[in-house]
């Protein structure tokens, strides 16, 4: 029985064992603890600017509406940060990725690296029609399910580098962002970034699961269509006359020429017999893919669609906040409904949940420019004979002509609020010493002052 691990992120994030490390960061497997469910991790250092970055950019993307819920994307779908510690969070993949089925099976069959094309390709046209360039499309992003000798099920993942439309482009600095073996020719000339780039580096992974590259050995752009045309000249799956005719469109030299992804998807047909008479290796072999992650402790898993299905089972942050502000405030009319403060968090703590709300929630802070008081509903006293009633003034209060001290509004009742009243008794006497005090601090001050400055003009 795994244990859980003493490193807690936020709070919220347990993490379990280690699964991989890269440029950006490590991969864990955890249990995010709001669902008691197991997730997966990428944990990330804050201090370094570049990592913030691809942070802001995977999180920027997993909040996108609709990408989150798309069958072959897989954006983080929260994140969470303590001291020097950011961790995006998203669902757990059982498969491993294309390149590590491609360094275990070896090359695929044509009619295969089809169908993982075509799931590919409508991964990226659901980013392109958000406006998003995933710009590091390679087989190491590309994850695949556990789904065994069924159909394979791809996701594109790691949008550290993923760049929006809307966002400023630094063209001029001379980086060319992406992967070696995998950019297309304009974004090693410097071009701007253009989701024609990600079809290119789409069709390159297609090249690659056909016939993997030696190790550390990649292709330049020149390179890949000689090489296509020598793999499939003559091959006798009936995929790969077609194939080899859409990836020679995808791997046109001018961006402009190339299909999009959408276009390049709809070229490919959705697979007509089981997946046990194509999903195989380029020599015929099944290929199975096995859980390479084994599950920890029983425990339930976030879909890979997000934790949508387990969402009422552990409401949000604000949800509980709400919640109880309603069950302990006490009771307002509906027209004048007012709120606390939002509660100070840990030091160095944050959560994706624990976001200001919008400004039209009850517990919004108030709009910029104004100042809101938020006062608990007064009590009255029980009266004693004699005295005044509360809406009497008291002696030394304002006269009718002066401005009258601000109320905290009505009470549950309806009754008028009473005024501020001015200090009395000991409280008064208190006051008065206390500034007969800061008088004579002061007169003395001042002479030792003079004194001095007489002793120095003398």
């Amino acid at each position: 029985m795994t244990s859980i691990m003493s490193d807690v992120i936020a709070g919220r994030i347990a993490l379990l064992d280690p699964l991989a490390r890269g440029a950006s960061g490590s991969l864990w497997r955890a249990i995010d603890l709001r669902y008691g469910a197991v997730c997966a991790a990428k944990v990330m250092r804050q201090r370094d600017g570049a990592e913030v970055l691809r942070f802001v950019r995977e999180q920027t993307v997993g909040s996108a509406q609709g990408l989150g819920q798309h069958p072959h994307l897989l954006p983080p779908y929260t994140w969470a940060a303590e001291d020097d510690t950011i961790v995006l969070v998203m669902p757990l993949v059982h498969g491993g990725t294309l390149a590590s089925a491609l360094a275990e099976h070896g090359p695929l069959s044509p009619s295969l690296v089809a169908q993982l094309l075509r799931q590919l390709l409508d991964a990226l046209a659901a980013m392109h029609a958000a406006h998003w360039v995933h710009r590091d499309v390679k087989p190491a992003n590309l994850l695949l399910d556990a789904t065994g000798a069924a159909a394979p099920h791809l996701l594109l993942a790691d949008f550290g580098i993923a760049l929006h439309e809307s966002d400023v482009r630094l063209t001029e600095t001379g980086f060319a962002h992406g992967t070696p073996g995998y950019m297309a020719p304009e974004v090693l000339a410097g071009a701007g970034t253009s989701s024609a780039q990600d079809v290119w580096a789409a069709a390159a992974c297609a090249l690659e699961a056909l016939s993997p590259a030696p190790p550390r050995q990649r292709y330049a752009p020149h390179e890949l269509l000689p090489r296509l045309e020598e793999l499939l000249a003559g091959h006798p799956d009936p995929a790969a006359r077609p194939l080899g005719d859409l990836l020679r469109t995808m791997l046109d030299p001018e961006e402009t020429a190339r299909p999009t992804a959408a276009q390049a998807r709809d070229r490919i047909p959705p697979p007509s017999t089981p997946a046990a008479t194509w999903s195989r290796t380029a020599d015929g072999r099944p290929v199975v893919l096995g859980d390479r992650i084994p599950s920890a402790d029983g425990r339930p898993e976030v879909p890979l669609d997000g934790p949508g299905s387990l969402a009422g089972l552990a409401p949000g942050l604000h949800e509980r906040l709400s919640a109880s502000a309603d069950a302990e405030a006490p009771t307002a009319p509906s027209s004048a409904a007012s709120a606390g403060p939002a509660p100070a968090g840990s030091a160095g703590l944050a959560t994706a949940d624990s976001a200001p709300p919008a400004a039209t929630s009850p517990t919004a802070p108030a709009p910029h420019g104004t100042t809101e008081r938020f006062v608990h509903a007064p009590t009255w006293p029980q009266q004693a004979p004699g005295a005044p009633s509360p809406g009497a003034p008291s002696p030394g209060a304002p006269s009718a002509g002066a401005s009258p001290a601000p109320s905290s509004g009505p009470d549950p009742a309806g009754a008028p609020t009473a005024p501020a009243q001015p200090p009395s008794g000991p409280r008064r006497g208190a006051s008065l010493w206390t500034g007969v005090s800061l008088l004579a601090i002061s007169v003395l001050s001042l002479g030792g002052a003079a004194g001095l400055l007489w002793a120095a003009l003398g």
